[in-house]
């Protein structure tokens, strides 16, 4: 019987691609990316605004994720305003929603909090306790039928524009939007 002979196995040795981080963070940004763009298309089918703020939408969606975990995204504080048919109506509109509570009151304005529950394993120690609420945005009804968003990153705005836009109407118009970035407050 002849006898069996071993292939011998090549060890292969794997040669590092010249952009591996460079590939590996774009394949990453590339789903939120393209969610960002789905999203751009989204806005620019339902928002009302003048075409001298064309600019201003548009940066709302030029967000850069290199170097952030995934699901993260830098923080900018962005400001809304827009002009509102009732405020009034707003105003019982936007109470009788589930996630908004009113935080302040006066003459001239009512100004509420948009919270969500904290996701789980969430850095803050306040999102352990027994129904403690995230807060991702305010809102303030102005009795001059203006409507002012604000929020700590454009996500969250693109996402309080769609809230109010789907409970008060397509008519409300943007005539404010502006992003500031916080390391740009501190230089």
């Amino acid at each position: 019987m002849p006898k069996s002979r071993k292939k011998k196995k090549r060890k292969r040795i794997k040669k590092p691609r010249a952009s591996s981080t460079r590939s590996v963070s774009r394949t990453r940004s590339d789903p939120v990316q393209r969610q960002i763009r789905r999203e751009k298309e989204r806005m620019l089918s339902v928002l009302n605004f003048d075409e001298h703020l064309r600019a201003q939408v548009e940066d709302m969606f030029q967000i850069d994720l290199e170097g952030l975990p995934p699901g993260k995204e830098p923080m900018f504080f962005s400001t809304a305003v827009f002009q509102i048919d009732d405020a009034e109506r707003a105003m019982t509109e936007i109470g009788e929603l589930p996630d908004i509570d009113i935080a302040d009151e006066s003459d001239d304005r009512i100004r509420y909090v948009w919270t969500r529950a904290y996701p789980k394993g969430h850095w803050n120690p306040l999102s352990s306790r027994l129904g403690a609420r995230q807060i991702i945005g305010h809102i303030q009804v102005n009795y001059d039928n203006t409507l002012e968003l604000e929020t700590s990153t454009k996500g969250w705005m693109t996402g309080l524009i769609h809230y109010m836009i789907s409970t008060l109407g397509r008519e409300i118009k943007l005539t404010s939007l502006e992003f500031k970035n916080p390391l740009d407050m501190i230089r």
